[in-house]
């Protein structure tokens, strides 16, 4: 027999083998529909339909919730008599014209009412730059004598770059920020700093102790110092500091899907970064692509169902995903994630919802928490404890600062009758234990004997904790060694 024949009868062989496989009644596949009728068959694809279209919209909610917050400063910005309103009553970040700073002239206080859990450390100052007309040159005097960051985002808060003590070694300058699409000659006397979006944001610290005479003065001394110049005004005489003012249209929007029509004209508007940009493929489905409108009209009844549901669940989902945010140690505390996110969008919405622009780990790390060490929510009528052993203590690089700040579940710090609202390595006349560790006294009234490490809580109600530490040196930022410094609170 040729080969030829072998493999046909072989061939054949295998069809009348699998052929009766099939028709064997043990191995016949049951049809686990066979008891239902067409009508609940329907009824069933219906709501799998619904199920994947609140999916796809958690997803796509947290996705875009970063653009929805930059929106909402950036509208606030646009709008003259609001903007004028907020600034005067101090409820507002930072707040200017879009392409100037504002800046703070304070420490941030439990009077302010800001969108983000401000510290009490540093004072702020800051820029929400549009790009899209002219490159924006921004100016900033240099700063030796004590820690400054200038943290530079994209539309997304996603960490684009930094300048100040640790990023430029306290040097300032003249840079130039333009669009990804920017093409021109670069005057001789500024940097080039590209943006991977047409809109951003500069955040500018200012490390200041309240309690050093003159030292909030100091800073802002420094501020005068700090400007933005148009790129069309830059070079001439008398037009230093002038940028052009912005008009742009916002569009209105209404409706139960409204989040998702905003979403994507502000994706459109703002593309994500190549390297991310391809997660939005998933949401086709229900109506989202890059480039294009979402159009409510032209999304069927169940799948914007699925939607509705999905705009609702997931603004508590965000309110989870804050308490309880990073990685999770067994003293209670959570290591926030740093502000260079990859595909960690979920990570991404909190730290916009929560801080708008979180560092990147070099520069900073943050911990916070809602429980004591054993589990149980911090609540004002409870005295605690946070005992550092010696070797516990944050060791840190030059200028570099660690504080433990106290907040109300609204992320806004607590008034008290000292106006302490963080405690630290900074605070003056903070005293150690013979032994060389130290205690720091979290409760309503102050303790007896140890007022100087008294950080007051407010007398009922659940609050919270955050603990940055700035400029941590490599032993402290380890993630394989950063649980020694994070000791769990105590009750007394």
């Amino acid at each position: 027999m040729n080969t030829f024949k072998r493999l046909s009868v072989v061939a054949l062989a295998t069809i009348t083998i699998s052929a009766a496989l099939i028709s064997s009644p043990a191995l016949a596949k049951k049809n686990p529909d066979a008891h239902l009728s067409a009508e609940q068959v329907r009824a069933r694809d219906n709501v799998s339909k619904e199920n994947w279209a609140y999916s796809l919209g958690i997803q796509a909610y947290v996705y875009g919730l970063p653009l929805k917050l930059f929106e909402r400063e950036r509208r606030l910005r646009l709008n003259e008599k609001k903007l004028a309103y907020v600034m005067a009553k101090g409820i507002c970040p930072p707040c200017a014209p879009i392409n100037t700073f504002g800046h703070m002239t304070k420490l941030a206080t439990a009077d302010d009412n800001l969108p983000f859990a401000p510290n009490n450390d540093t004072i702020y100052s800051g820029v929400l730059l549009e790009l899209k007309d002219e490159p924006i040159i921004v100016t900033l005097p240099d700063v030796s004598d004590r820690y400054w960051s200038a943290q530079i985002v994209d539309t997304y808060f996603e960490n684009v770059s930094y300048l100040g003590s640790r990023a430029s070694d306290g040097k300032g300058g003249n840079y130039m920020f333009v669009g990804p699409d920017w093409q021109g000659e670069v005057p001789s006397d500024v940097t080039l700093r590209r943006m991977p979006t047409n809109s951003g944001a500069l955040g500018l610290r200012y490390g200041v102790v309240k309690d050093i005479p003159g030292d909030v003065e100091a800073v802002l001394k420094i501020q005068q110092q700090v400007h933005t110049t148009g790129f069309s005004n830059w070079g001439k005489k008398g037009r230093f500091g002038k940028v052009s003012a912005i008009n742009i249209t916002r569009k209105q929007y209404e409706g139960e899907l409204a989040y998702f029509e905003q979403m994507a004209d502000l994706l459109a508007e703002n593309p994500p970064r190549k390297e991310t940009g391809g997660a939005v493929g998933m949401f086709q489905s229900i109506g989202i692509e890059l480039g294009k409108p979402f159009n409510a009209a032209t999304i069927d009844p169940i799948t914007a169902k699925g939607l509705k549901r999905a705009v609702a669940d997931a603004a508590d989902i965000m309110k989870w995903k804050v308490k309880y945010r990073g990685t999770a140690y067994d003293t209670r505390w959570n290591n926030n994630h740093e502000g260079t996110y990859g595909f960690h969008f979920i990570n991404r919405a909190e730290g916009a919802l929560m801080g708008l622009m979180i560092h990147d780990r070099e520069e900073a790390i943050y911990f916070s928490t809602s429980e004591d060490g054993k589990g149980q929510l911090l609540d004002g009528s409870q005295q605690y404890v946070m005992h550092f052993e010696q070797d516990e203590i944050p060791t840190l690089q030059e200028k570099g600062f660690w504080s433990l700040a106290l907040y109300s579940s609204n992320f806004q710090l607590v008034g008290n009758e000292i106006n302490r609202y963080s405690i630290g390595d900074k605070t003056p006349g903070m005293k150690r234990n013979p032994d060389g560790s130290l205690t720091i006294y979290i409760q309503s009234k102050p303790p007896k004997g140890y007022e100087s490490n008294w950080l007051p809580s407010p007398t009922s109600g659940l609050f919270l904790l955050n603990y940055p530490i700035y400029l941590p040196d490599e032993k402290t930022s380890n993630p394989e060694t950063l649980v020694k410094y994070i000791p769990g609170l105590k009750k007394r």
